[in-house]
């Protein structure tokens, strides 16, 4: 393992894919949200290349990592093409209707439609951004809890690191905010995502539908 990315693991036999995990919300008018995760799956032996390719999206002497939220049109642009050249599946889970105090039982909601689903895709790890011990250890809840009642099975493993040192991250943080970006009527992002990902918009559980934006590439 590379001791400068001490989070995560060492593989194991059988190992071959990694999902890297963000999260992003959205709120109506009237108060109302989306909980949404975003998951960009790639194999174990291509996240050095993965890494190198969302550090080069950083400007000259930008030491921060990157952030969805803090970059321009343009960068934004700049940063769905580097996550499009990685040829990934690109998998969001969502749960709408979320109560402006209710957040963290959004995502464990949302946690659960994902998990589920990289669990079919025979997926072994998922990595998140940390949002720090306490809530990183929810999260490590949630998986158990899906344990003990069977509908997960054992293999699946969540692991947390910070976003500015995990430069993986920011490959879902840009699907994250491409999505988020699409949902508010900007999809020209979300087009360029899909040019070279395949993405995958899972069934919602608050409603029973899957919050598909509508791709159209001529509006940003």
């Amino acid at each position: 393992m590379n001791a400068a990315h001490p989070y995560v693991v060492p593989d194991e036999p059988g190992t071959e894919t990694i999902a890297l995990c963000d999260e992003s919300m959205r709120r109506d008018a009237a108060g109302s949200g989306i909980y949404l995760l975003s998951s960009v799956i790639v194999p174990m032996q291509d996240l050095p290349a993965v890494r190198e390719r969302m550090s080069d999206l950083r400007l000259p002497g930008q030491r921060k990592k990157l952030h969805w939220r803090d970059e321009s049109a343009g960068r934004r642009a700049l940063a769905a093409d580097g996550l499009a050249a990685l040829r990934a599946d690109v998998v969001v889970a969502t749960w709408c209707g979320m109560a402006h105090d209710k957040q963290e039982r959004a995502r464990r909601k949302a946690l659960e439609t994902l998990l589920l689903d990289l669990a079919r895709r025979s997926v072994r790890r998922a990595l998140f951004e940390s949002r720090g011990p306490e809530r990183d250890r929810a999260d490590v809840a949630s998986l158990a809890g899906l344990r003990r009642s069977g509908i997960l099975p054992p293999f699946l493993r969540v692991h947390h690191a910070p976003g500015g040192d995990e430069h993986a991250l920011w490959a879902a943080d840009i699907a994250a905010g491409a999505y988020n970006a699409a949902m508010g009527g900007a999809e020209a992002y979300w087009a360029k995502v899909l040019e070279g990902s395949k993405g995958t918009v899972l069934t919602c559980g608050a409603c029973g539908t899957p919050h598909t934006p509508p791709v159209d590439p001529g509006r940003c």
